[in-house]
């Protein structure tokens, strides 16, 4: 996904720092208003669940955003094993009963 966030200046390494923790990568930073800035970042979709709450939380409601879809790529393989794995475990449990 693409994401454009627009934040005050105090927020930007802690939102930062949550992209990188969800994955994301940061395009670029630019200064669109004195004391904020906007971000372009992208981050996978299935990272950016719960994100609206997340970065309320960081902002303290100041900083919004909006993603849009972007490519569509690979998952990496430790991920894919998880998911799928749990899907197995739910498909079991599912015929068990």
């Amino acid at each position: 996904m693409d994401l454009e966030i627009a934040t005050p200046d105090d927020y930007i390494g802690d939102i930062v720092g949550d992209l990188n923790r969800r994955r994301g990568k940061i395009l670029s930073m630019r200064r669109y208003r004195k004391g904020a800035q906007k971000i372009s970042a992208e981050a996978p979709l299935m990272e950016l669940f719960g994100y609206a709450t997340a970065l309320r939380s960081v902002s303290s409601g100041r900083a919004n955003y909006a993603m849009e879809v972007k490519k569509y790529e690979r998952m990496p393989n430790k991920i894919m094993e998880a998911v799928l794995e749990e899907a197995r475990k739910r498909i079991a449990g599912e015929k068990a009963q």
